[in-house]
């Protein structure tokens, strides 16, 4: 008997707890629609239902009075409706297995209200998944995940998180350039002159540099130092974006020709030599399967068979138009060779490992390209597609 109390006394708490979830909460910041509190609310009430028939079978094992356990009996029988014992002779089939014989009593009607149950519970998913759309299947919370994925990016990318000396960028807007002056101001001017002219450090506004200049050297130097120079490393004292500012504007200080400026030390750096040049990053092949690829006039019906590929299977990650979790695809062929633009669909892992420029990619937008498994024909498609959308 105190079992039965117990195990009453857990079952309301359970039920308690179901009824005060936020799953029956009316709240106006739930950002699910109304199908889907339904949806909810049914899995809490079959969980609950479970739960109760388990607290009924283990209340009906239970060996107590007989007047005790009278009311659970019959609970149990309209359950189960299992006929009496002296009926089990009527229920006995002919057939026997080593002595064995098998009563032919009915399905339970709880196993038979979960059975239906299932088959409306299939029925609603399907509807709402696959007929009127309303719910996201796999694909689209791919999707929509992804979106996501960009958003915090972009979010981490304009915050400096993601600022790096692979990925950082020279910044012209005047605020940036103010902050990155009032940095250099108070913690590089008493080495490289309040005008970048140099006094211990190098002079700032020459064309010469000691370890390369464009703003990736000059944010690598400032982020871990030269200390058998005497140059500490700021990474501790500055974030990526301020490291990213005061780069900027150390850059702006070329051909301002101070006074007492410092001679020329280490080479000089043209600009051209901060990317490599589009002739380079024609040429480079890539590393993969296809070798060599011969480019006729676009083929208008391959492109379009291309284009399906792309929105089916590239299209939540890259767009033609703009940066998204990949790099925008306009003027792709303009920029890589259609060899390189092939191996990279067909096996970007290996390209990663292998390849400078997917490496240099991957640093940029910290998300390694997926395979999706194109045959040849299919990345030959998606090349053509790229092809009809040039700058």
């Amino acid at each position: 008997m105190k079992v039965i109390k117990k195990l009453g006394v857990i079952a309301t708490v359970f039920l308690l707890l179901i009824l005060s979830s936020p799953l029956f909460a009316q709240s106006g910041t739930d950002s699910g629609g109304g199908l889907e509190s339904v949806i909810k609310i049914m899995i809490a009430v079959t969980v609950f239902l479970v739960a109760i028939i388990m607290w009924l079978v283990l209340v009906y094992s239970e060996k107590s009075e007989t007047a005790e356990q009278s009311g659970f009996s019959k609970l149990m029988q309209l359950l189960n409706q299992r006929p009496p014992i002296e009926d089990e002779q009527k229920l006995l089939l002919d057939h026997d297995f080593d002595g064995i014989r098998e009563l032919n009593n009915k399905i339970p009607p709880w196993f038979m209200a979960i059975f239906y149950g299932s088959i409306i519970w299939a029925l609603v998913y399907m509807v709402d998944f696959h007929i009127l759309g309303s719910g996201n299947v796999q694909e689209d919370e791919y999707a929509e995940e992804v979106q996501i994925a960009a958003m915090e990016r972009e979010i981490l990318n304009r915050s400096g998180s993601l600022v790096n000396e692979e990925s950082v960028t020279r910044v012209d807007d005047v605020a940036a350039l103010a902050s990155g002056k009032d940095i250099f101001v108070k913690n590089c001017a008493a080495c490289h002159g309040m005008g970048g002219e140099g006094l211990v450090g190098p002079n700032f506004t020459d064309e010469y540099w000691i370890h390369g200049g464009g703003i990736k050297n000059v944010f690598k130097i400032i982020k871990y130092g030269v200390p058998q120079k005497g140059m500490i490393s700021w990474q501790a004292q500055l974030d990526p974006t301020q490291m990213q500012e005061v780069g900027s504007y150390i850059l702006s200080l070329k051909g301002s020709n101070p006074p007492n400026q410092k001679g020329p030390e280490g080479k000089k750096w043209e600009e051209s030599d901060d990317t490599e040049s589009e002739s380079g990053l024609l040429s480079d092949k890539g590393v993969g399967e296809i070798q060599e690829i011969i480019l006729e006039d676009i083929d208008t019906d391959l492109a379009k068979m291309g284009e399906e590929v792309f929105v089916a299977k590239c299209s939540a990650c890259h767009k033609i138009n703009k940066r998204f979790v990949g790099p925008a695809l306009i003027g792709i062929t303009q920029r890589r060779s259609p060899e390189w633009i092939m191996n990279m669909i067909l096996d970007p892992e290996k390209m990663v490992k292998e390849n400078k420029i997917a490496q240099q990619l991957l640093a940029e937008y910290l998300a390694p390209m997926a395979n999706q498994n194109l045959t040849k024909d299919e990345a030959r498609s998606v090349l053509e597609y790229f092809r009809t959308q040039t700058n």
